[in-house]
């Protein structure tokens, strides 16, 4: 078999055929970035690269997955492996020629950093959970803070209660004091 002909065996099984003709991805991505000044996804480098001069799409149901993932992932990389499955090694779909995975800053397949949309959910469910479980233990302080205020307030009036009771010491408050005269002309402490 010769090579064209091995080509174009292949060119047949594609099922997605981009149309920048010979312009790479690369390039175009390039292009756009510097006429933007912002920079392209690979969901929103597919749906340039993939759209004929009539503004139709190469492949309608690809369009269509890509669309609703991108409605459902924080992610547009996201969705993009999501609707195109994992990378291979050392290439990254919709960049071009040269960039690899671990280039690519946001979420991707083979990044460390990656977080799938239902493994993001579930950690803010379990931070919400512990939020809620915080906020509980706080309301259980608050309670104990107002019963030992209450608890402090009542030995505070049970120790003043206690003051104002007269002490035997100070038991010698009647009207008749030493001091004064009694009848007979005289004193309580002595005689005349």
């Amino acid at each position: 078999m010769e090579k064209a002909d091995k080509n174009a065996a292949n060119r047949e099984k594609l099922t997605i055929l981009h149309t920048l003709g010979s312009k790479t991805l690369a390039r175009k991505r390039d292009e756009l970035e510097l006429r933007d000044g912002r920079k392209y996804s690979r969901g929103e480098m597919y749906s340039i690269c993939h759209k004929k001069s009539d503004g139709s799409f190469v492949n309608d149901e690809a369009k269509e997955q890509l669309q609703a993932e991108i409605g459902k992932t924080p992610s547009p990389n996201e969705a993009f492996v999501n609707v195109f499955g994992k990378e291979h090694p050392g290439y990254v779909r919709c960049m071009g020629l040269g960039i690899t995975p671990s280039q690519i800053t946001t979420s991707t397949s083979h990044s460390v950093r990656s977080m799938s949309s239902s493994e993001a959910n579930e950690k803010m469910e379990k931070m919400q959970a512990e939020i809620d479980r915080l906020k509980k233990r706080d309301s259980e302080v608050d309670m104990l803070k107002e019963q030992i205020a209450f608890l402090m307030q009542m030995q505070n009036s049970r120790d003043k209660q206690a003051m104002d009771i007269e002490s035997p010491i100070d038991g010698r408050r009647s009207s008749e004091s030493s001091h004064q005269p009694d009848d007979r002309g005289t004193t309580s402490l002595g005689t005349n």
